[in-house]
C-alpha cells in the first residue's frame, strides 16, 4: 500500500524506507518513534512495550524495513501503531518504490539541458559549464541528485529539474530585459546547486553526506566549477569570475549562509529566481499533501512564516454572493 494512500483502520504490511527511528522516554518505559516513507509520502509511528527497544536495536542503521501495523490518528494526524519491523535487505524492495523522482526522465532532462546549453553565446561560460556538468565523475550525479530533501525538489533527479527551469525561466525573462547577460544567466542557472551532488546523499531516504554538513553545497559548487576554470585556464576571465560570483550568491542574503551577496544584475535575478522555483515547488507538494484535498488552509508553514490559502476556482464554480457590508449606507443628499 502506498503510504499516500493510507487511511485510518488500514492495516499496513509492506516494504518501506525508514526516515528516523528514535527510543523515547515515557512513564512506563521506552517509545520507538519513527518515520516510514516511500515514493508517494510519509507516515511517523510508534511502537509500545518491551519490544520497542530490541526493534530500536535492530533497525538502527537500516535503510529498508519491512513493517506491519494499524493505521491510527493522533492529535488529528495518521499514526502507523507498528506491530512488527525488522530490517530489509536492497534485494527485498524497488528503490523507485520507495524514493521520489521527477516526472521528467533523465533523458529528457538531459536533451533540455543541452538545448539550454546550446543557447549559451559566450565561449568561455559555455565551456565551464560543459566541463563541468558533463565530466565523467558529474554527469551521472548531476542527472540523479536530489535539490533537497523536504523543502523543495526533494526527489530523484530535482537536481536537474530545478536548474532547468531556473535557467528556462531566465531565458525568458532576458527577452523582456534584454540588457541582462543571456549566458551569464543560463550558465547561472545550471551550476548554481551543482554542489549539491556531494551535499546530498541518495540511498532509500533522501540525507546529507558529511561533506555536505562540513562544507554546504555553496562552497562545494564554487569550488568544482572553479577548479575547471583553472584547468581551462579561464580564471581570469570577467565572467568566468561573474558565474562563481553568482554561484557564492546565490541564495541572496548572508542569514541565508551565503559568503557574499549579489552585486551586479544577474547575480540578483538568479537569487530572485532561485527563491521563485524553490518555493513554488514547496507550495505545489503541500497543496498536494492528501491531509490538504478538502482543506481551505494549510497547516502552519514555518519557511513560509503563514498557512497556505488552497482554494482554486473551478470551472463553471457560481460566484458565492456577496455579503452585506457592516458599515452603514452613506445617507442620499437631501
Amino acid at each position: 500500500m502506498q503510504l499516500r494512500s493510507a487511511k485510518a483502520g488500514d492495516t499496513l504490511l509492506g516494504f518501506y524506507a525508514l526516515s528516523s527511528a528514535e527510543l523515547k522516554p515515557f512513564t512506563g518505559g521506552v517509545r520507538l518513534s519513527l518515520e516510514i516513507s516511500d515514493a508517494s509520502g510519509r507516515l511517523p509511528g510508534i511502537m509500545w512495550g518491551d519490544e520497542a527497544e530490541a526493534a530500536h536495536e535492530e533497525i538502527k542503521g537500516a535503510q529498508g524495513v519491512k513493517v506491519k501495523g494499524l493505521v491510527g490518528e493522533y492529535r488529528g494526524t495518521l499514526q502507523l501503531q507498528v506491530e512488527k519491523i525488522r530490517p530489509a535487505s536492497s534485494d527485498e524492495y524497488d528503490l523507485t518504490e520507495l524514493v521520489a523522482a521527477s516526472r521528467f526522465s533523465a533523458e529528457e532532462l538531459e536533451d533540455a539541458v543541452d538545448a539550454i546549453i546550446n543557447k549559451i553565446s559566450d565561449e568561455e561560460v559555455r565551456q565551464v559549464v560543459i566541463e563541468t556538468i558533463y565530466s565523467d565523475d558529474v554527469k551521472p550525479r548531476y542527472f540523479e541528485a536530489p535539490a533537497g530533501t523536504r523543502w523543495h525538489h526533494g526527489y530523484l533527479r530535482g537536481l536537474a529539474e530545478h536548474s532547468l527551469s531556473i535557467a528556462q525561466a531566465a531565458d525568458k525573462l532576458c527577452d523582456h530585459y534584454d540588457h541582462l547577460d543571456r549566458s551569464l544567466l543560463l550558465a547561472g542557472g545550471l551550476l548554481h546547486d551543482i554542489g549539491k551532488i556531494e551535499e546530498l546523499s541518495v540511498g532509500s531516504t533522501l540525507g546529507y553526506s558529511t561533506d555536505g554538513r562540513l562544507f554546504g553545497h555553496i562552497v562545494i559548487g564554487w569550488d568544482m566549477v572553479r577548479q575547471t576554470a583553472e584547468r581551462l585556464g579561464l580564471l581570469g576571465d570577467v565572467n568566468v569570475k561573474k558565474l562563481l560570483h553568482m554561484i557564492l550568491s546565490h541564495q541572496g542574503k548572508k542569514e541565508y549562509s551565503v559568503p557574499v551577496e549579489p552585486v551586479f544584475e544577474e547575480a540578483f535575478v538568479l537569487y530572485f529566481l532561485d527563491e521563485i522555483d524553490s518555493k513554488l515547488n514547496a507550495m505545489d507538494r503541500i497543496r498536494n499533501k492528501p491531509d490538504n484535498d478538502d482543506a481551505e488552509f494549510s497547516a502552519y508553514v514555518n519557511l513560509l512564516q503563514t498557512q497556505l490559502y488552497l482554494r482554486k476556482k473551478k470551472s463553471g464554480e457560481p460566484t458565492e454572493p456577496q455579503q452585506e457590508s457592516l458599515l452603514e449606507p452613506e445617507q442620499e443628499e437631501s
